[in-house]
């Protein structure tokens, strides 16, 4: 069972309406943390990272797609998204293509190489979600996941 020691007390002595939203917030931080400093630790032997990942699963979702289109799906920036599309096309996962009735523009694909390296993380990422929650009951994984999604569909833009 999950148990966070004194985060009543705390929440209950911060002052304002909004004391339970900053304690909310202070513990998704601290999640994403460990999380992913376990994913990336998890995947250091795959040779890529989170972000890496990422990126991967995003193209496998999308089909090939241009790096502008990759930036707006994964809301990302333009130069970190072309230093991960140049990482994975460096190690051969993914390769730049002519875009049809464009000749400016480039499709970024993944390669047969790509496809087995994210098979293999996907593999790696169950692993991690499954030591990552292994003490909370499935019942309370759906309900977090719910209350996550229903938090992050209503974030303004």
């Amino acid at each position: 069972m999950y148990r966070l020691s004194g985060t009543v007390s705390k929440v209950r002595s911060m002052a304002g309406s909004n004391a339970t939203g900053i304690e909310i917030g202070r513990l998704l931080a601290a999640a994403h943390l460990r999380a992913a400093g376990r994913f990336a630790g998890a995947l250091a032997p795959l040779g890529i990272d989170g972000r890496l990942f990422g990126v991967l699963t995003t193209l496998d979702r999308l089909g090939p797609s241009t790096q502008a289109r990759l930036v707006i799906e994964m809301r990302g920036d333009k130069s970190t998204m072309m230093r991960s599309v140049d990482d994975l096309e460096a190690m051969g996962l993914v390769v730049r293509q002519a875009v049809p009735g464009d000749r400016r523009a480039r499709a970024v694909a993944l390669t047969a190489d790509g496809k087995e390296r994210l098979a293999a993380a996907r593999v790696t990422a169950d692993r991690v979600a499954g030591e990552l929650f292994a003490a909370m009951p499935e019942t309370d994984r759906i309900a977090l996941r719910d209350l996550l999604a229903a938090f992050v569909r209503n974030l303004p833009e």
